[in-house]
């Protein structure tokens, strides 16, 4: 099992990171990167960087369990990263991350930042609680 994986939210404008070891069993917000043609690169950067060994990417489902239109272009972006860079991905379960990392950011909010900025600490966070429900739910087993 790889020591380093790399959570994302994604998003067709932003793409939340996370950074989570399974050492520690722990995930943590990374980075916001933006959907447009420089992604790859940075996405590279970040496997490089931190060694990352697995990839975890939230799938949108609808609140019945249901697949709609968001979970298609996630499933399609799966498998571009999983060509791209060679890595293991595995989806996790996203319903109500988005929701749980802006009540988190909420509690932890600081005074002076943008809604833009709020919005990428968001995504980020997003990405955060899908990648620690994976590591909760014992899936690196």
């Amino acid at each position: 099992m790889p020591d380093y994986l790399l959570g994302i939210d994604f998003g067709t404008k932003r793409i939340g990171i996370a950074l989570g070891q399974t050492f520690t069993q722990s995930a943590k917000p990374l980075t916001t990167l933006p959907n447009n043609s420089q992604l790859w690169q940075s996405l590279d950067t970040i496997i490089q960087e931190w060694h990352i060994g697995q990839i975890i990417v939230g799938l949108p489902l609808g609140m019945d369990g249901k697949e709609h239109e968001m979970t298609r272009q996630v499933k399609n972006f799966a498998k571009k990263v999983q060509h791209h860079t060679g890595l293991p991905v595995t989806f996790m379960d996203e319903r109500l991350s988005s929701y749980e990392a802006e009540r988190q950011f909420q509690s932890l909010r600081e005074a002076q930042l943008s809604k833009a900025k709020n919005k990428s600490q968001i995504d980020a966070m997003a990405a955060q609680v899908i990648l620690q429900s994976w590591l909760d739910y014992g899936h690196n087993t």
